[in-house]
C-alpha cells in the first residue's frame, strides 16, 4: 500500500468522529465577493459544499459581491462614499448592482449545479425574500439612501428549506415592505441569520491577516480584551460576533485565499482559522480507565525529558481514580494527578499539558480544579516534587520548602538522589456563610 493511501485512510479515521458530530446541525457560511472570483476556487469550494450536505448538515450560504461591485462602477466610472466603512448606495447605483449580483448568484447557482453532478447528488439551491429590509437611514447626517439593514427575518421559512434538505442562499439584496429594493451588508445578514436559526456553527471566510495574530482558539470574554487593538474592519467583524453572544456555539474565521480550509476547519481537531466559542471548547473532568492511552500520549514526552517521573500503563490504570483530564474533541490534551491520602495534605503530581496547546492557561485550570478537589476533602495544604518547573508553581502560590516539611509517609519514600524540589501551598478554606 503505498504512502498517500496511508495517509487517506488515516485522515478518514480522524475524521469519522466529527462525521458523526456534525450530522443534522446547521451551519451558516459567508462567501465573500473576492472568493467567488476565481473560477477553480469556487468549484472546488461548491465540491466541498456539497460534500458537507451529503453528509448532512444544514447549510446557509451567505454570498458577497463586493470586489465585483467595485469593479463594475469603476467601468462605468460612477465613483461611491463611505460613512463608517458602509458604501452609501444610490439611486444611480440599484441597477448595476441587481445586475452584478443576478450575475454572480447565477455563477454560483451553475457551479454548485456542476458540482452535484460530479458528485451524483442533486442538491436544490435556493433563494427567497425571507429577509425583510429597512433604511439604514441618515447617520451623523450623512443619508445612506439605498443602503440597508435587517428589519426581519423569517426564520420559519428558511428552517423548512433546510428541514427539506435545500440549501438557502441570500444575497446582497433584500426588499422593504414598500417594495424597495435596497443593498444589505451580507456579513450583517449571516450573522444575524444564525443567531435567529441558533446556528451551531457560523463560518466566515476572510483575508488570514485579519486573524495571524490572534491565537487558534478564543472565547467570548477573551474578545473584549483584544478589541482596542484590532485594526477597524476587523474590530468591526469581531464586535458583530461579540454581539451573538451565545446564540451561536462556534464562529470560525477561515482563510479566504483556500477554499480548502473550510473541509480543514470543520474535519480535522485543531482547523486552520480562528474559532471563537460561545460555550467551554473543552472540559475538565475525573479520568476513567479509557484515558490511560491518552494521558500516556501527553505525559512521555515529559517522561523522557525526566521532567515527569515514569509510570507504566498498569500503574496508570490502578491510580486512575487520582486522575482529571482535559479532553478536546474527544482527545486528551491534559491531565494531572492528586493523591489526598495523606494526612490534612494532598500531593499535586503528573500536571501535564501536550505540546500543542501550551500557552492557553491550560495548566492553571487544572491546578485550579485540583485545588478545588482538595478543599473538597478538607486538605490543608498541597505539595508536590519537581526537578524543573518550580518557578511556575511558585508563581501560582507555591513556596519552596524541605523533604523534612513533607508528610512522614512521604518523607520515608524521598528520592534524594534524584533531588527533586519540594514545594508548599496552604489552602485557604471557603467560607460556608
Amino acid at each position: 500500500m503505498q504512502q498517500s493511501e496511508l495517509d487517506f485512510i488515516q485522515s478518514l479515521r480522524q475524521s469519522s468522529h466529527y462525521i458523526e458530530q456534525h450530522r443534522g446541525k446547521t451551519c451558516v457560511i459567508y462567501l465573500p465577493g473576492d472568493l467567488l472570483q476565481n473560477a477553480d476556487a469556487l468549484l472546488c469550494l461548491s465540491k466541498d459544499i456539497t460534500l458537507l450536505h451529503t453528509l448532512g448538515l444544514k447549510l446557509v450560504l451567505a454570498m458577497g459581491a463586493t470586489q465585483q461591485i467595485n469593479h463594475a462602477l469603476a467601468q462605468q466610472q460612477i465613483q461611491w462614499q463611505q460613512h463608517q466603512q458602509c458604501r452609501i448606495t444610490t439611486l444611480e447605483m440599484l441597477p448595476i448592482f441587481q445586475q452584478i449580483i443576478g450575475q454572480v448568484r447565477s455563477q454560483l447557482e451553475a457551479v454548485f449545479c456542476q458540482a452535484s453532478n460530479q458528485q451524483n447528488k442533486p442538491l436544490s439551491l435556493v433563494s427567497g425574500n425571507w429577509v425583510i429590509a429597512q433604511p439604514k437611514g441618515v447617520v451623523d447626517g450623512v443619508d445612506f439612501q439605498h443602503t440597508g439593514q435587517l428589519r426581519k427575518i423569517n426564520r420559519d421559512a428558511i428552517q423548512a428549506c433546510l428541514d427539506s434538505s435545500q440549501i438557502v442562499l441570500l444575497t446582497p439584496l433584500a426588499y422593504s415592505l414598500t417594495g424597495e429594493v435596497f443593498n444589505l451588508n451580507t456579513l450583517e445578514q449571516a450573522c444575524a441569520i444564525a443567531e435567529q436559526l441558533q446556528a451551531d456553527k457560523l463560518m466566515i471566510f476572510q483575508k488570514p491577516q485579519r486573524y495571524a495574530t490572534l491565537p487558534p482558539a478564543l472565547n467570548q470574554t477573551q474578545i473584549h480584551g483584544l478589541l482596542p487593538s484590532l485594526e477597524i474592519k476587523t474590530k468591526q467583524l469581531f464586535e458583530r460576533i461579540q454581539k451573538l453572544g451565545k446564540s451561536v456555539s462556534r464562529v470560525h474565521l477561515i482563510n479566504s485565499a483556500d477554499p480548502s480550509s473550510l473541509l480543514l476547519e470543520l474535519f480535522t481537531r485543531d482547523g486552520t482559522g480562528c474559532m471563537i466559542f460561545s460555550d467551554r471548547y473543552h472540559q475538565i473532568r475525573p479520568a476513567t480507565i479509557e484515558d490511560v492511552g491518552g494521558i500516556l500520549e501527553v505525559i512521555a514526552p515529559l517522561e523522557q525529558k525526566g521532567v515527569l517521573v515514569k509510570r507504566s500503563r498498569e500503574r496508570l490504570e490502578l491510580e486512575i481514580h487520582n486522575f482529571i483530564v482535559i479532553e478536546r474533541d474527544r482527545s486528551i490534551i491534559g491531565c494531572a494527578a492528586l493523591y489526598a491520602n495523606y494526612q490534612n495534605s494532598g500531593e499535586l503530581a503528573c500536571l501535564a499539558v501536550h505540546s500543542d496547546y501550551r500557552g492557553q492557561e491550560l495548566g492553571e485550570q487544572l491546578l485550579q480544579e485540583i485545588e478545588k478537589t482538595a478543599r473538597t476533602h478538607g486538605l490543608a495544604q498541597l505539595f508536590l516534587l519537581t526537578t524543573h518547573t518550580h518557578h511556575w508553581f511558585i508563581e501560582h502560590g507555591f513556596k519552596l520548602a524541605t523533604p523534612n516539611e513533607l508528610p512522614q509517609e512521604k518523607q520515608q519514600l524521598y528520592n534524594y538522589q534524584r533531588n527533586s524540589k519540594v514545594l508548599i501551598k496552604p489552602l485557604k478554606t471557603e467560607n460556608k456563610d
